[in-house]
């Protein structure tokens, strides 16, 4: 009884350390950007997952249809706003950068 008290203390201390830590920082040359975009369906979706990611610079992305929002995460030395902007245009969206929270 004491063994198992003691494995469930010790995973219980090692999932607890690596909770409520903040996200990592970003790497030098790194920057995150969050777009709306006006995408409607699962098909527009499945488009800019399959299409951004492979933009030159592009490190990370999430698309949440819910909200309409795209983040993605890129090297600076590669790519910027403006040409993320000019990728969904090309694929037919509009994207406009999300105000800060």
């Amino acid at each position: 009884m004491k063994t198992i008290t003691i494995i469930f203390c010790s995973l219980f201390l090692f999932a607890a350390a690596g909770y409520g830590q903040a996200p990592s920082k970003l790497k030098k040359n790194e920057a995150e950007v969050t777009f709306i975009v006006n995408m409607s369906c699962h098909h527009c979706k499945k488009k800019i997952e399959n299409a951004i990611p492979h933009e030159k610079g592009v490190l990370d992305m999430k698309v949440t249809l819910d909200t309409k929002e795209v983040w993605i995460k890129f090297n600076t030395t590669k790519t910027d706003r403006e040409k993320l902007v000019k990728a969904f245009e090309k694929l037919g969206y509009t994207a406009k950068e999300a105000e800060a929270h």
